[in-house]
């Protein structure tokens, strides 16, 4: 099986499995089966994160590789007497998404956000966009008895229905959750390609839940291992259709290689981090070993990742990322090339081979 082929195999089990924000259980059993035979030690905490550890020798420098297992979805809020589902986002999901989307409730059921239909779509009520908390899940019941009755209640939560499916150059895949279950696929990838290798340096690979509502599991994580650096694997919007913006900050496009974050945050409260120099030297060195090509992105502005938890715990770990551009953020129908997650892969390998190099990790 080709890394294409792999990449998408478990991207494909991956996205089939329900994992919204704190409800990761699905996507954590199902990568814990695929780790466990990779790695030295396999540790899965209280809240489901899980480490995946391959040991190297003990004076070269360790390394973290951290993705999440969390994608946005919604939390069910109340059930009507007619047996409606009222319901919350979970994440940053926008609104003009929402009706008519097909969901599935607590992993079993399927069911439709209510639309008003095209017919009466005339007017102040058909035209403006309704926040969540005046829309509705339909799943089919007839009474919050029966809803009840198939286990649905208040903190049930819900998801995209939306399988990944290739698109013509077959390259390019599209369906939910992409973010972040493509950075989970190169991290279980870039494992299976070290197996059997020795290694220079301690090699944790950790997978993060809660990354959508605050980066919580990167906080436990990072305390708990305290690597010399860590690399967050990640997506990041692109910009490169005839909807986007035309910010020159971000230019970066799919099939181009991954994208590497000089800085990412959010405005005003600069939640987010700098790349780390010397982190940013590795990352160089080894896209340049394994003649990846890749796009250096300074779009600070609307997004962050597990790097703003983790680069600030504890006295500060040295944090960088390698994420992969996607179209259509936190839709049912995100868009990425699967060429640039093999690139990722490529930079890991080369990253946890060459580990030593990072050695001298100081500013001076």
């Amino acid at each position: 099986m080709t890394t294409l082929e792999s990449l998408k195999s478990n991207l494909l089990a991956l996205t089939a499995r329900s994992g919204v924000s704190g409800n990761e259980q699905e996507v954590v059993q199902y990568l814990a089966d695929c780790f466990r035979p990779l790695a030295d030690e396999l540790v899965i905490d209280n809240f489901g994160n899980l480490i995946a550890t391959r040991r190297g020798e003990e004076r070269a420098p360790s390394m973290m590789i951290a993705a999440h297992s969390d994608e946005v979805g919604f939390v069910i809020t109340t059930i009507t007497p007619d047996g409606f589902l009222r319901f919350q986002t979970m994440g940053a999901v926008g609104n003009t998404l929402l009706p008519a989307t097909r969901v599935l409730v607590a992993g079993r059921y399927p069911g439709v956000i209510g639309a008003i239909p095209g017919h009466l779509t005339r007017g102040e009520l058909g035209e403006k966009v309704q926040p969540p908390d005046v829309l509705h899940i339909d799943i089919g019941a007839t009474s919050e008895a029966e809803a009840r009755a198939w286990g649905i209640r208040e903190g049930t939560t819900a998801t995209y229905l939306s399988e990944i499916l290739p698109m013509q150059n077959s390259n390019l895949v599209f369906g939910k959750a992409i973010d972040n279950r493509i950075g989970c696929a190169v991290l279980l990838e870039t494992f299976q390609q070290l197996r059997g290798r020795s290694l220079p340096g301690t090699v944790y690979g950790v997978v993060n839940v809660m990354e959508e509502i605050g980066m919580r599991g990167a906080r436990m994580t990072s305390t708990r291992i305290q690597p010399d650096f860590a690399i967050v694997l990640d997506t990041v919007p692109a910009d490169d259709t005839p909807l986007g913006k035309n910010n020159p900050a971000l230019s970066f496009r799919l099939g181009k290689g991954p994208v590497i974050q000089t800085i990412e945050g959010v405005k005003g409260i600069f939640s987010g981090h700098i790349i780390h120099p010397r982190v940013l030297d590795l990352i160089l060195k080894a896209a340049e070993i394994a003649q990846q090509p890749i796009q250096l992105a300074a779009a600070y502005g609307n997004w962050t990742t597990d790097g703003s938890a983790i680069n600030v715990t504890g006295t500060g770990i040295p944090t960088g990322s390698v994420c992969i551009a996607r179209r259509y953020a936190h839709s049912p129908n995100e868009v990425c090339d699967l060429r640039d997650a093999e690139g990722a892969v490529k930079i890991l390998v080369a990253l946890a081979d060459t580990a030593v190099i990072g050695a001298n990790l100081n500013f001076l």
